[in-house]
C-alpha cells in the first residue's frame, strides 16, 4: 500500500513539474482573421455587421493584439452596389490601426479556377482595401489563399508564387483548424434561438482551439526542435465576436505573447521548403512534414471536431 502511494505521489509531482515547465515556456502567436468584413450565414449587413465587428475589435484592443484581417471585397457589395454600412464595418479595423490583407475579391478556389482568372480576382480584391489603408499611409502586404489551396500541381503552385512575388505580396501561412465548423454550428444555434446550445458550442470551441494549439506546439518541437512563432487562422464571425476573449485568456495562460504577422514570419521555420500539391487546404506544418517525407506517425494525436458539432453545423467532415 505504501509503495502504491509513493508511485501515485510521484506521478502527481511529475505532472505538476511538467505543467509548471509548460506554462513557463515563452510562446509567440500571430492572430489572423479571414473573410472580412464578416463571415456569416444568417446575419444581414448593416448594423449587425458593425455591432459584431465592434465587439470583436473590443477584444482585440483589450488584449493589445496586433491582428490582421484578410478581406474579401465582394462582401462589401449588395446587389453589386457598395454598401456603406458594410464598408463602415471594415473601416473599424482601419480606425483601430490594424493591418488588412488580400483574401481575393470573391474567394474562388484556385484549384478550380484558371490561373489568369484567379490572378485578376486578386487584383480586383485590393482596390477598396488599399484605399482604406492609405488613410494610415499603409498598403496591402500579405495574401491568404482561399481554402488554403496553393496549387494542385507544381506548375500551378509556382505560377501563383511568382505572381504574388511580382506584385509584392507575402504569403500568410497558418496552423489550420476546424474553427469554421464551430462557427457554423454556433450560427445554426443562434438561428434557432438556442442560447444554451450557443454557450455549449462556445465553451467547446475554446477547449478545442487550445488542444489544437498544444498539438502544433508538439509538432513544432518534433519538426524543428523547438516551438516556432505560430500563426493562427480564425474568421471574423459571430463565434469569435462572442468567445475570442475567452480564447485569448487561455492563450495567455499558456504564456503566449500576441505578435504581428510580420514578427511571426521572422521565424526561420517559414523559409522551410513546401512542395505540397494535394487538393486539401492543410496547415503549413503538414506541408513541411509532407515535403520532408516524415513517417505517418508524425500526424498522430491531432484533435478533431467531434461528431456532435459536425451534426449541429450540418457538415459531414473536416
Amino acid at each position: 500500500m505504501i509503495q502504491v502511494f509513493r508511485i501515485f505521489f510521484s506521478i502527481i509531482i511529475l505532472n505538476s513539474f511538467l505543467f509548471s515547465q509548460d506554462t513557463k515556456t515563452q510562446r509567440f502567436i500571430a492572430i489572423t482573421f479571414d473573410d472580412l468584413p464578416m463571415n456569416t450565414k444568417y446575419l444581414e449587413g448593416g448594423n449587425q455587421w458593425i455591432e459584431q465587428t465592434q465587439k470583436l475589435l473590443n477584444t482585440i484592443k483589450k488584449f493589445n493584439i496586433p491582428a490582421i484581417g484578410f478581406v474579401n471585397e465582394y462582401k462589401l457589395y449588395v446587389n453589386e452596389v457598395l454598401d456603406s454600412s458594410r464598408l463602415k464595418a471594415l473601416q473599424i479595423w482601419i480606425d483601430a490601426d490594424l493591418d488588412l490583407g488580400n483574401h481575393t475579391f470573391s474567394h474562388p478556389d484556385y484549384h478550380n479556377t484558371e490561373n489568369e482568372e484567379f490572378f485578376a480576382d486578386i487584383i480586383k480584391g485590393e482596390k477598396i482595401t488599399n484605399e482604406l489603408l492609405s488613410q494610415k499611409n499603409k498598403k496591402i502586404e500579405y495574401f491568404r489563399h482561399p481554402y488554403l489551396h496553393t496549387g494542385n500541381s507544381l506548375e500551378k503552385k509556382k505560377a501563383l508564387e511568382d505572381f504574388l512575388k511580382e506584385h509584392n505580396y507575402t504569403i500568410a501561412p497558418v496552423i489550420d483548424n476546424g474553427e469554421w465548423i464551430y462557427a457554423r454550428a454556433y450560427e445554426n444555434a443562434y438561428n434557432k434561438n438556442d442560447d444554451e446550445l450557443m454557450k455549449q458550442i462556445g465553451s467547446e470551441y475554446v477547449s478545442y482551439m487550445i488542444d489544437k494549439t498544444i498539438y502544433f506546439e508538439t509538432q513544432s518541437v518534433k519538426l524543428f526542435g523547438s516551438e516556432i512563432k505560430q500563426i493562427l487562422l480564425v474568421h471574423a464571425n459571430m463565434l469569435n465576436a462572442d468567445y475570442f476573449d475567452e480564447l485569448a485568456e487561455e492563450l495567455l495562460k499558456r504564456n503566449y505573447d500576441f505578435i504581428s504577422l510580420k514578427e511571426a514570419l521572422t521565424d526561420t521555420a517559414y523559409k522551410t521548403e513546401d512542395t505540397f500539391i494535394g487538393r486539401g487546404g492543410i496547415s503549413w506544418f503538414h506541408r513541411w512534414s509532407y515535403t520532408r517525407k516524415v513517417d505517418k506517425s508524425f500526424y498522430a494525436g491531432e484533435p478533431e471536431v467531434p461528431k456532435s458539432i459536425l451534426d449541429i453545423a450540418e457538415v459531414e467532415s473536416e
